[in-house]
């Protein structure tokens, strides 16, 4: 039996020259620029006085953690910000502690409210938590103007390290048109190597990609850590709460929903920091939570046509579109093993009318990006060539989690929320 593989050959090409037109902008760009902030538009004058800045108030959901959270308040408290900026920490039925840490807090800093949950409302994910914390602020603060108010999500081992992150964060909510805004990550560990290539990962694969949306589609999406939305366009997505409960990646189906509503969402270059996981179990099951939450996403959104028929514009619904089906790619990769494998043993003939060249540009077709990732985290030039061969090793991970994630959707299992343990203070 032959098989032609011409239009897979075609998929991969323009999947992958797409890809690398984001970074061919991204470099060209920066070339041309110091470091940007974002711009308001159009430009606003100086502010002076801290009732012209919006209030910034920075949720944090805590499950037992008890050994990062003074740290990351602390560091939250450290930056620089002209207005008033405060801190909720939703504390999610913990048992360990986090209670005894969180009065100590409140001890120590006085824009820190508390609000704890039991069970058996508490445990039932990141999204209630979030819109339980997000319910306690709107009826402690009735009469604040929520347009004026944003609120912030940051994991409780989250840190600021830059002193004009929430000034930066700030000057962005001046435009009217911004309804919410995510910063980059990096992870803070990176001196181990797994750790080091979730760094990569997270520079590679979303700052640099969120920045050239940022300038060009608008398709900015927003991550679980550093992500910030105005209060009014919280009222917007109620009454059953913002934050989807049943998703396992409620900050991509919030940003969905927000790209359908007037104005847009954009990406601050600025960076949190978090903990990176140092064991593969650990780094498989958090891994496998976020692909089986995208995909419910994709289910949701793009299988269902709902996104297709949303008001947003076509080029932003492109390249949402673009993003999402990411996620069935690895099914077309492994069947391109499989072909390979059954050509190999002479059970079918693979043909293909396009030159040797082009297929293996398309197999290290993300090099580039990954190599610039790495300039980037620090990484010296000696180091990159093997960084970049084990980077693209440890991308390989994602081909069984996909697949393990499919069959558990397709089973229709129930999600179930799995906490990433902490492994520093």
């Amino acid at each position: 039996m032959e098989i032609y593989t011409d239009a897979l050959t075609i998929f991969f090409f323009v999947y992958c020259l797409l890809y690398n037109a984001f970074l061919f902008f991204y470099v060209v760009v920066k070339h041309r620029q110091r470091r940007p902030t974002v711009e308001t538009s159009p430009p606003a004058p100086p502010l002076s006085d801290s009732d012209d800045w919006p209030i910034l108030t920075l949720m944090i959901p805590a499950l037992n953690e008890g050994k990062v959270l003074y740290k990351t308040v602390e560091s939250l408290f450290e930056q620089y910000y002209p207005g008033t900026l405060e801190v909720l920490i939703i504390d999610d039925g913990s048992d360990d502690d986090t209670p005894a840490v969180t009065a100590a807090i409140q001890r120590e800093f006085s824009d820190v409210y508390v609000y704890r949950r039991e069970r058996p409302e508490a445990r039932q994910g990141k999204g209630a938590a979030l819109n339980a914390g997000l319910k306690f602020l709107f009826e402690k603060f009735p009469h604040r103007p929520k347009a004026d108010w944003v609120i912030g999500v940051f994991d409780a081992d989250g840190r600021v390290e830059e002193l004009d992150f929430f000034e930066q964060v700030g000057i962005a909510f001046r435009d009217p048109s911004v309804n919410a805004l995510q910063c980059g990550v990096r992870i803070r560990n990176r001196q181990k190597l797994l750790p080091l290539m979730q760094d990569v990962e997270f520079v590679a694969f979303s700052w640099i990609v969120q920045w050239v949306r940022d300038k060009t589609s608008g398709a900015v999406a927003l991550g679980g850590n550093g992500q910030f939305i105005r209060a009014d366009c919280l009222e917007l997505l109620q009454p059953q709460g913002p934050w989807m409960a049943s998703a396992l990646t409620e900050d991509l189906e919030i940003s969905v929903r927000i790209h359908q509503l007037p104005g847009r969402i954009r990406f601050l270059d600025r960076h949190v920091s978090q903990e990176g996981v140092e064991s593969w179990r650990a780094l498989l099951k958090q891994r496998h939570r976020w692909a089986w939450g995208t995909l419910q996403v994709f289910s949701m959104y793009v299988a269902s046509g709902a996104l297709w028929r949303s008001p947003m514009p076509l080029f932003k619904k492109l390249d949402l579109h673009y993003y999402l089906t990411f996620w069935v790619v690895p099914f077309l990769v492994l069947g391109s093993w499989l072909l390979a494998l059954l050509s190999l043993v002479g059970y079918v003939r693979v043909s293909n009318h396009f030159e040797g060249w082009l297929l293996w540009a398309n197999s290290f077709s993300f090099w580039p990006t990954m190599a610039l990732a790495l300039v980037k985290t620090g990484a010296s030039r000696l180091s990159i060539p093997k960084l970049v061969v084990l980077g693209t090793l440890y991308s390989y991970h994602w081909l069984p989690l996909l697949v393990w994630a499919w069959i558990d959707m397709l089973r229709r299992k129930k999600p179930h929320w799995l906490k990433t343990q902490r492994i520093y203070s």
